[in-house]
């Protein structure tokens, strides 16, 4: 049998063990593209050597990034582990696939000047411009802002809060909402447009799914190059909420709270970055 037969199983194995939902479709998305590589090859005939030849041909070919081609990997580890475990393979061929060597590039921060170039070049796409200012205002995760639901948005008698659910090993967390982002979350909610078969989700796509994490980051990323903003991730939209909070002195341990740091370790090394020492009382969020 080849590969494509054993994908609906393996789907039905990961909503068993409590995978999420954009989890399983990034994974079957994966197990599909590698279906593809290895033209329906028997499941019995695959090597470790196509596996091997399959990860250069993403980063080589396909132009995938190291980090990228990581993640792929990780589905096609996931799946050769359930097949092996499952009886469908005798041995797991994917356990001496290594993952590539990801150079660890050092925390960046956007200038004023650089993210009000990407305010004003997402401006005109309302859901686009409501993804950044989210991000560029409460310093929450891509994961997390792709998660989103529109009942986790909290604008009503003077009450301003977003509700970052419980997910895997991150806890439940409220955020307060500055004036900017909650005008934006306003203006949104007021044009969202509405979806078959809609789920809920504050940022959803035409089938009434939440949109993925890769493609919000394709989006922001479209977003940073039009903007003329070279050298930027979606996640140092984040980097620049947490600083711009250390900077107006925002209490370190509150500012872990609103973030999701677990260690008060991951938040202090902005300290470093910025050369500031750790003071400051302030307890509320600053807008930028």
């Amino acid at each position: 049998m080849d590969i494509n037969s054993h994908i609906e199983p393996f789907i039905n194995y990961l909503r068993n063990v409590g995978r999420s939902e954009s989890t399983i479709i990034a994974y079957k998305k994966d197990i599909e593209q590698l279906t593809k590589y290895l033209q329906n090859k028997p499941i019995t005939k695959t090597t470790t050597k196509d596996l091997k030849q399959y990860v250069k041909y993403l980063v080589n070919n396909k132009g995938f990034t190291k980090k990228t081609a990581s993640r792929k990997i990780n589905s096609l580890k996931t799946f050769f582990r359930y097949l092996t475990e499952a009886g469908k393979l005798t041995v797991d061929i994917s356990l001496p696939v290594k993952h590539p060597e990801i150079e660890n590039k050092p925390s960046r921060t956007l200038s004023p000047l650089e993210y009000k170039a990407i305010r004003d070049t997402a401006r005109r796409n309302i859901r686009l411009y409501t993804m950044i200012e989210l991000l560029l205002q409460t310093g929450i995760r891509i994961g997390e802002l792709s998660r989103l639901k529109i009942e986790d948005i909290k604008l009503h008698n003077g009450i301003r809060r977003l509700i970052i659910r419980e997910y895997e090993s991150n806890e439940m967390r409220i955020v307060e909402l500055n004036d900017i982002i909650a005008e934006a979350l306003q203006n949104y909610l007021q044009k969202r447009k509405k979806v078959q078969n809609d789920q809920g989700y504050l940022f959803t796509t035409r089938t009434g799914r939440n949109v993925l994490v890769r493609n919000i980051r394709t989006a922001v990323n479209r977003i940073f190059q039009k903007a003329g903003v070279q050298n930027a991730r979606v996640n140092d939209l984040r980097n620049t909420f947490i600083c711009h909070q250390i900077e107006q002195g925002m209490d370190i341990d509150k500012l872990a709270e609103i973030v999701g740091h677990k260690r008060i370790s991951s938040t202090e090394k902005y300290l470093s970055l910025l050369g500031k020492k750790m003071s400051g009382n302030n307890k509320v969020i600053t807008p930028l």
